[in-house]
């Protein structure tokens, strides 16, 4: 079997893996890092402390050996955080940690039945724990359908708006930055229609996305994007 993230052990010699790693492997956002690790790791209701994770303080090889901040979770609670990023890498590290808590319950040898009975339990708990967050957000969208809607026509979306959340989308999904997407948008456009968007002069107020909206080229980068900003897997 392919190892698509690391599995170490703790102290007690749990399985344990990096949340650093695995919110690389998921593909999100490296800024939003910070935020991510607060919301779903040391704020989460469901999450405890030295049962389903432990803070690592890890000396960095760059920014002048300074310390950076990462978790060691155990093989569930990195299950039920892939499982809710909801994205096809998140279902296949899921598989991938179950494959992998398998062949180490063939290794392992047998447990004392105080750890049988110990483990049951936590399973059980985990399972009571993930139906009361289905139950909610049950709830939650049924609460949602009883709100009362406006019978007002929402206007249709411009070609630009279409544009801008195909670039933002792509971005997110390749963890890309905008000024190399659009930079590879402009460098379309000239090689397929001959439009250099650059030579075109823009007040000081416009980016270069007005310009393109101004001299009527949007419907031509919309094609662009739609064309080749897709998402492969990798």
């Amino acid at each position: 079997m392919k190892e698509l993230i690391a599995i170490t052990t703790d102290g007690q010699g749990s399985p344990v893996v990096s949340a650093r790693e695995l919110y690389e492997f998921l593909g999100f956002d490296a800024s939003q890092w910070a935020r991510w690790s607060k919301k779903n790791i040391v704020n989460n209701p469901f999450g405890q402390k030295g049962l389903d994770w432990d803070v690592l303080d890890i000396k960095s090889s760059s920014n002048n050996g300074s310390m950076t901040r990462d978790f060691a979770l155990s093989l569930d609670f990195a299950k039920r955080l892939s499982m809710f990023a909801r994205t096809a890498k998140g279902e296949k590290i899921r598989k991938y940690f179950i494959d992998c808590e398998k062949r180490l319950n063939k290794l392992a040898p047998a447990l004392p039945n105080q750890l049988l009975v110990d483990h049951a339990q936590r399973i059980a708990d985990l399972e009571q724990q993930l139906k009361q967050m289905i139950d909610s957000q049950q709830q939650a969208a049924r609460s949602l359908l009883d709100i009362p809607r406006s019978s007002e026509a929402l206007p249709e979306e411009t070609t630009r708006i279409k544009v801008q959340r195909l670039v933002n989308a792509y971005c997110r999904a390749k963890s890309v930055g905008q000024q190399e997407v659009w930079r590879k948008v402009y460098d379309r456009l000239f090689y397929l229609y001959k439009i250099n968007i650059r030579a075109h002069k823009r007040s000081e107020r416009e980016s270069w996305l007005d310009v393109v909206d101004r001299k009527g080229y949007m419907d031509k980068v919309y094609a662009i994007a739609s064309a080749e900003l897709t998402y492969e897997e990798e």
